[in-house]
């Protein structure tokens, strides 16, 4: 059999913090990583799978910062660093980043291939120290900016990226820094301007060193109409303020990373809507099963038509993005004042 490949993420002692807080903080965020993973992965959301966590520490002089036998003098002090190892399944591919890039650049290696009809390749921007742009006109430094293809395939991993972000915040899980770059893309179409119908992306979330827990949406034992009315209304918008934060963090990561992407944003953000108006369908599918086993045949199996009191989930999404919008003035506002 083929040896197994795997990625080892250290976290390095800080010499800056106190020896204890060190270890401390070192312990619990790799652990805290771990078990998002680990609940991302039992919730069938593609992440990379936890094989190990190492731990280990080490005597050093604060002097020269050898290594200690614990029989020295005892005017030397002693300082106690760990390391914490977290060992990840190794995934293959190249980032969303990389992708939307060599997707960019297919049309302009290949003329006119995989370009959509009715527009014209563009030229990448020519870096500032290769080319002085002081003396280039304004129209030709227009045509040289580059632009994010937007196409079947664009479309289909900006509509997967909401789809698994809405599916990793239900069950409870936000990821803190969610940017193309920590997203991986498992089997990447081939860069040669032609479009694949055939082709699915097959999306792997990555780097959950800065995720946080909040309460899950798909728990049975807590999803239903009582716990929805007794949750606090301060605990649910702290869990959509974290929530839109991690959108808005993935908003900027597009829009600031991939020029003129802004069709890829609202393509993430119907793929977000679609998953919680998707959790409400079940629901209601189930009830309709449920009622058409008790005889009663006048149930209805559309979700949109029983009524906005069921369509919990939905609220949630429409929580979140209304939320996000306000984070984007707050946004907005730091920009303009500093």
């Amino acid at each position: 059999s083929d040896p197994m490949r795997f990625i080892c993420k250290e976290r390095f002692p800080k010499k800056y913090r106190h020896p204890q807080l060190d270890v401390s903080l070192t312990k619990s965020r790799t652990k805290s990583e771990a078990r998002s993973l680990i609940r991302c992965r039992r919730a069938d959301i593609p992440c990379p799978d936890v094989l190990a966590i190492a731990q280990w520490s080490n005597k050093q002089d604060a002097g020269n910062g050898s290594m200690h036998s614990g029989k020295g003098e005892s005017n030397i002090t002693n300082t106690s660093t760990t390391s914490s190892c977290l060992f990840l399944e190794c995934v293959e591919g190249i980032t969303v980043r990389e992708y939307l890039e060599q997707q960019s650049a297919a049309p302009r290696n290949n003329q006119t291939k995989g370009a959509d009809e009715g527009s014209e390749p563009k030229m990448k921007r020519a870096r500032s120290e290769d080319t002085d742009t002081s003396t280039v006109p304004d129209k030709f430094q227009r045509e040289e900016r580059i632009t994010t293809v937007i196409d079947t395939h664009t479309l289909c991993v900006a509509h997967t990226i909401g789809t698994i972000v809405a599916k990793m915040h239900a069950a409870g899980v936000v990821h803190g820094d969610l940017t193309t770059s920590n997203i991986m893309v498992r089997t990447p179409p081939a860069s040669s301007g032609e479009l694949d119908t055939a082709w699915k992306p097959q999306l792997v979330l990555i780097d959950f060193g800065l995720a946080t827990s909040t309460s899950s949406l798909t728990n049975n034992k807590t999803n239903n109409a009582s716990s929805n009315k007794k949750a606090k209304p301060h605990k649910l918008q702290h869990n959509a303020e974290e929530k839109a934060v991690d959108l808005y963090v993935l908003e900027r990561a597009f829009l600031s990373t991939h020029p003129e992407s802004e069709l890829l944003v609202e393509e993430v953000w119907k793929g977000y809507r679609g998953y919680f108006e998707g959790l409400d369908c079940d629901k209601s599918d189930d009830m309709v099963a449920g009622d058409a086993k008790k005889g009663d045949m006048t149930a209805v199996s559309s979700c949109s038509s029983r009524g906005g009191d069921e369509s919990v989930h939905g609220h949630v999404a429409k929580a979140v993005l209304d939320r996000l919008e306000k984070v984007r003035m707050r946004g907005r506002k730091r920009e303009c004042f500093g």
